[in-house]
């Protein structure tokens, strides 16, 4: 949820996407994998790709009670 942590700027030099929790909760709402670039935290669509694509992925998996 915080953009400027180590964490965070060790995944976008992976190229990877940093969302915010509510991805993660609307995805699980909706029980479909949602596009990601309205959740989108700054500083992380910098290759200009937007983590689209992976529509037909399964939904987030459940975390066990």
């Amino acid at each position: 949820a915080f953009p400027r942590t180590p964490k965070a700027a060790r995944a976008r030099e992976l190229g990877g996407l940093l969302v915010g929790p509510a991805w993660i909760w609307d995805c699980q709402r909706l029980q479909r994998r949602l596009p990601c670039g309205p959740y989108l935290l700054d500083g992380s669509a910098s290759s200009g790709s937007e983590g689209e694509g992976a529509e037909d992925a399964p939904p987030p998996s459940r975390p066990s009670p």
